[in-house]
């Protein structure tokens, strides 16, 4: 039976499209493990080498059926996983590996069946690993679910991942989804949103990565609950960062508007993701936050709050996901276009997205001890930049992504400072 590519599979992929359209490079991210000491490197290659035999969807590429629907044609091709190795200085510092990964993004693909790149650092008693990994195969909490095989030497995945039908039925349930979403849409992109504008040609995208001790992690997770509510980590730090970044546009004095703000959520329960690794499995939430609201951290938080629990009292984000089954039929072009009329054109703000705690639950990889995991998600332009959180082992990071150039350097400073101050 082949995997069929789900509406959500098929919209990752004009995203990716427009990305190679726009920069070179397709939608893609890397996360990053950091030991503490250094890894095996015999025996990490020994373990790719057994996980692409084991798992030949790693060598895979979307095809059209007989039916036109598009599916993940699996290839058979036994070929290497890109493994490459480097030796740094004990002189340089975590900016400067970190600048090491963040230029392997600008990296390609090998031909239409390479998906992941992997890149060992090794630095005197410490490594580094980063895999940067294609989102048409993998989500960023799919990923950290994959490191899982790899790191606990597991040699075959299974799971529903491997099959997925065609999806050709229900016709009545997909077109009312698209009415519902339509709907929900014009309501949410009236006007035009506060985004950034791009001078010049650059498309490089730049990183910085703030780190919490487990200490401070804790007190920003205790004052989530106090302030927002239990188990309400995501709309806090989402409050805390459009706060963050709303201080920046005041200051640029750009003309007032509302801010547009997609959040990605993976719809998978915990303990099926790693039986489910591969492909896409999100759905989305859309924030429109007026400045007045910005202004202030309590209107602020209970806006998310309502947006968020009346777009799950209505279905939004499964209605997203039943509809997007309708643009499965047209090609990747087509369906960017579609995406932009959805929203009426509308520019977001910019991105985020909180993973949550890690799909790597163990504290070592292949015998070595980790020290944190976090990511490098490439954002496009528009918007730009993006702010996106992890947990590892209860502790938290924050990711400031952006276009470089975009932003300025005193800007970066700003945000950086706001973000290491979060409580």
């Amino acid at each position: 039976m082949k995997r069929y590519l789900t509406g959500i599979d098929w919209i990752i992929n004009a995203i990716d499209y427009s990305s190679r359209k726009q920069t070179g490079v397709g939608n893609i991210s890397q996360v990053i493990i950091e030991f503490d000491g250094l890894l095996n490197e015999p025996e990490l290659r020994k373990q790719l080498q057994d996980c692409l035999k084991n798992n030949p969807v790693l060598c895979g590429y979307p095809a059209r059926a007989i039916n036109l629907c598009p599916y993940w044609k699996i290839s058979r091709e036994n070929k290497a996983l890109t493994l490459n190795t480097h030796y740094f200085s004990k002189n340089l510092n975590f900016d400067d590996v970190l600048s090491f990964f963040e230029k392997q993004m600008s990296v390609s693909f090998k031909g239409k069946k390479e998906h992941l790149i992997f890149n060992l650092v090794f630095q005197e008693d410490k490594s580094f690993l980063g895999m940067i990994f294609d989102h048409r195969l993998l989500e960023a909490r799919g990923a950290e679910a994959f490191i899982n095989v790899l790191g606990n030497r597991l040699s075959l995945v299974t799971g529903k991942s491997l099959v997925e039908p065609s999806h050709l039925n229900n016709w009545k349930d997909k077109f009312r989804a698209g009415k519902q979403v339509n709907r929900s849409f014009l309501h949410l992109t009236k006007g035009n949103a506060r985004c950034l504008k791009k001078d010049g040609t650059h498309s490089l995208n730049e990183f910085k990565v703030v780190t919490f001790s487990p200490q401070e992690s804790t007190r920003i997770i205790d004052n989530s609950y106090k302030e927002a509510g239990y188990l309400m980590l995501m709309p806090y730090i989402l409050a805390k960062s459009i706060l963050i970044l709303h201080r920046m546009f005041e200051k640029r004095k750009d003309p007032i508007a509302d801010y547009l703000i997609p959040v990605s959520i993976d719809k998978r329960p915990a303990q099926l993701i790693k039986k489910d690794i591969f492909f896409n499995h999100l759905s989305f939430f859309l924030f429109r936050i007026s400045p007045q609201e910005a202004d202030s951290f309590p209107m602020l938080l209970a806006s998310i709050k309502e947006q968020m629990y009346n777009q799950v009292k209505s279905g939004l984000p499964e209605a997203f996901s039943k509809a997007s089954f309708l643009m499965r039929i047209a090609p990747l072009p087509i369906v960017y276009l579609l995406l932009r009329l959805m929203t009426k054109g509308e520019i977001a703000s910019f991105t985020f997205s909180f993973l949550g705690e890690s799909s790597y639950e163990s504290k070592h990889f292949l015998n070595t001890q980790i020290q944190n995991i976090f990511h490098l998600p490439r954002v496009p332009y528009p918007p730009g930049i993006g702010i996106f959180f992890n947990q590892y082992q209860g502790r938290l990071n924050a990711t400031l992504s952006y276009i470089k150039g975009l932003i300025t350097e005193p800007e970066i400073n700003q945000i950086l400072n706001a973000l290491r101050e979060l409580e």
